[in-house]
């Protein structure tokens, strides 16, 4: 019975280590994301998981139109089915950072595939000639092995304060989203630029959540930065 016990309470303490720790860390670097935003005034809208070839360009140009920089965090596969597009990216003032290769979850997949995967996502925007210092976690999962990968390589995590429910099995709607980040005094907002061939009023969704925090922004006089500018505020 003794050995039992202690066979339980060793694994509960791995998984404290493993995945509690991380957790831990990850909740602190939220609370200063949303210091940073409410200190400065600051809306930063991130997308993740593209880029895709037709919705990336379509929202470059919404963003381009209120002259607002944003921060894309790539999927390296995407990178590679889309390769016209990062340039675009780049060119029109927006900053990368990675999203791995494949979009492994650290919390389901064996930790040297999910590490493997990491890095082949850095790997591939090198090729593409960007240097990448923001790493988001796919599904905003890591364990201690994530973490301690991304410090030694001295790369930094890059969360988000608020989810626009673009995943979500249902929506809001796209003026509440920016209500909510306004009464947050600002925040890091997630959104998805891949592109959903078979459900495009996420996509317009993703359009009008934008347009939306933009207008915000503008009205109640937020800045819209960067992640990276975020980061460098004082």
């Amino acid at each position: 019975m003794f050995a039992v016990t202690t066979v339980g309470l060793l694994i509960i303490a791995a998984l404290g280590v493993w995945i509690v720790l991380p957790y831990l860390y990850r909740l602190g670097n939220v609370r200063n994301l949303q210091a940073r935003c409410r200190e400065s005034k600051t809306v930063v809208l991130t997308y993740d998981d593209g880029p895709s070839a037709n919705f990336t360009p379509e929202l470059l140009d919404l963003l381009a139109e209120y002259n607002a920089s944003a921060t894309f965090f790539v999927l390296g596969v995407q990178a590679d089915n889309n390769a016209e597009v990062v340039p675009k990216i780049i060119a029109n003032g927006h900053e990368i950072g990675s999203h791995s290769y494949a979009h492994l979850n650290a919390w389901k997949d064996l930790p040297w595939k999910v590490a493997n995967d990491i890095e082949a996502g850095i790997d591939c925007l090198s090729r593409n000639e960007v240097d990448i210092t923001y790493f988001r976690p796919p599904n905003g999962k890591i364990t201690l092995a994530t973490l301690l990968q991304t410090l030694f390589k001295g790369r930094r995590m890059a969360w988000w304060t608020i989810d626009s429910t673009d995943t979500c099995p249902e929506t809001i709607p796209a003026e509440k989203l920016a209500e909510t980040v306004k009464n947050a005094g600002g925040g890091v907002v997630l959104l998805h630029d891949f592109e959903r061939k078979t459900d495009k009023d996420r996509n317009r969704f993703v359009l009008e959540a934008t347009r939306q925090l933009l207008e915000m922004a503008k009205a109640e006089n937020f800045s819209v930065r960067t992640f990276g500018q975020l980061q460098q505020q004082a």
